[in-house]
């Protein structure tokens, strides 16, 4: 989650990931859903934020991954 707790200014900045601690090599990018809007963007080792008081002033992000296909059937308990 990233906010803008000024209630007069836009606020601009670049989020880091630590793609390591994601799975990931730090090139790569991964998808994450914006639970306020339900867009989905791609975001990978920087990513540039801004966030505008009364249109936009937070993101609150789910990362996502992709389902692992299952082998032979159900998967066992």
């Amino acid at each position: 989650m990233v906010a803008n707790l000024d209630p007069h200014h836009t606020q601009e900045a670049t989020v880091s990931l630590d793609m390591p601690q994601l799975g990931l090599d730090w090139h790569e990018s991964v998808p994450v859903r914006d639970e306020l809007t339900g867009e989905t963007y791609h975001w990978g080792r920087a990513n540039y934020v801004r966030l505008e008081p009364g249109h936009r002033p937070a993101h609150i992000l789910t990362v996502l991954r992709p389902s692992t296909p299952q082998i032979g059937g159900s998967p066992t308990k």
